[in-house]
Order: C-alpha cells, then sequence, then structure tokens
C-alpha cells in the first residue's frame, strides 16, 4: 500500500474494504475511531468521524464493481489523511440544495471541515477485463 508521505516518514496505515450493505456505515465509523485511539490521533475523532461518514456514506451509493467500498487511513507526522473510492465517473460538484433538503451537504462539510482535500480520478477492473471509471476522494485533518 502506497501512500502520501513528506519528508520521507513511515506512515501508520490501515486499508479496509466494506461490503455495501446496511450496517457497514456505523461499523466502519466504530473502526474508524478505534483506528484514532491507536495512532494517537484522537483530537481529530469529532471532524475525522464526520468527515469520514459522510465520504463513506456517498461512496454506497456507488460502490468498486465487486460490491466493496475501499477505505485507506493514514497517520503521518503531524496529519491524518483518510481516503475511500468510489465506483462513480460523476465530477464532486459542491452546491446548495437548499434548506429544506435532506442530502447535499455532506461535501459542504468536507470543504469546511478538512484542512485539505481532494479527488483523484481512477479506474476500477470489473473483474472481466474491463474497467470502469471511478475516484477516490480524500482529505486531510492537520494537528
Amino acid at each position: 500500500m502506497t501512500a502520501p508521505t513528506r519528508n520521507n516518514e513511515a506512515p501508520e496505515a490501515k486499508a479496509w474494504r466494506w461490503s455495501a450493505v446496511e450496517g457497514s456505515a456505523p461499523l466502519s465509523r466504530h473502526v474508524f475511531q478505534k483506528w484514532l485511539a491507536r495512532v494517537e490521533a484522537t483530537q481529530h475523532e469529532e471532524n475525522g468521524s464526520l468527515l469520514f461518514s459522510e465520504l463513506f456514506s456517498n461512496a454506497m451509493r456507488y460502490p468498486a464493481p465487486d460490491g466493496l467500498v475501499p477505505t485507506r487511513w493514514f497517520r503521518l507526522e503531524g496529519f491524518i489523511r483518510v481516503e475511500v473510492d468510489d465506483a462513480s465517473s460523476k465530477d464532486i460538484v459542491i452546491t446548495d440544495h437548499g434548506f429544506e433538503s435532506e442530502s447535499g451537504r455532506g461535501l459542504i462539510l468536507v470543504h469546511l471541515l478538512a484542512d485539505e482535500w481532494g479527488v483523484i480520478h481512477r479506474r476500477f477492473n470489473d473483474g472481466n477485463g474491463n474497467y470502469l471509471n471511478g475516484k477516490t476522494v480524500w482529505f486531510e485533518l492537520h494537528d
């Protein structure tokens, strides 16, 4: 597993592939919080858990061709980085869905609360030799 590093630090990293089924979201959030404690990054528990949950919920709508949602968490010197893959080729656009809307605010929260965030466009192998467009959405929270 490769992780973004600064100054050649060795990251504390964890990769999970979650089934896109009911119950995965609360379980993934719980495991993420345990990981934060293990890597001594509990100062990021509130915002990190919220932002991870937002990205994970979006990805659950567009799992990889194998029905899984890949996630990666990195603890580097001075920050954490969280990555969530989805198999949607749609570009991310932050829009105001209106006061009454019950969805559409997750990326606004990511934009407001993350120290850095972005999107990496990628391709998924569907297991039959075909490739599908998708993306990795990531955020960083600095210590």
